[in-house]
């Protein structure tokens, strides 16, 4: 009884439970962060491409995406990707009448994988603008 016992067990331990077998949608980031290096405050857009896959086996939903701050706007995929399938998540980050200096920005990612919340981020470092050069006026003095 005692043999029974022990392999029954044994066997249970072996055995995957129907559960463990299953993943579910594992969301996995080529990268997670992005430089787009140095950059004049005269050209402040940067647009940034963060391909991921679903490497789970069943289908993924990005239920939404927060930026750290508004100047920072992700666009994410509303259809599900289908386990094996890639996508991307595009990060535009406008500097327009920002401070220059290096930035660094967080991007949170709500999905259904087991890891539901996500962080990707974009850092580079904006230039001052250069001064233009003031213009002359000729003032007639009569």
């Amino acid at each position: 009884m005692k043999q029974i016992l022990i392999a029954l067990t044994a066997m249970l331990m072996i055995l995957p439970t129907e559960a463990q077998k299953k993943k579910g949608p594992v969301l996995k980031f080529d990268r997670t962060t992005i430089n787009v290096g140095t950059f004049p405050a005269e050209s402040p857009v940067k647009v940034c491409h963060f391909t991921f896959t679903n490497t789970g086996d069943a289908d993924l939903y990005i239920h939404q995406a927060f930026a750290s701050c508004g100047c920072t706007v992700p666009q994410v995929p509303i259809e599900p990707i289908k386990p094996g399938e890639s996508d991307t998540i595009t990060v535009t980050y406008d500097g327009t009448n920002k401070s220059p200096g290096n930035l660094r920005k967080s991007i949170t990612i709500h999905n259904n994988s087991k890891d539901e919340m996500i962080k990707i981020y974009i850092m580079g470092k904006m230039l001052p603008a250069k001064e233009k050069p003031i213009k002359e006026i000729e003032i007639d003095e009569e």
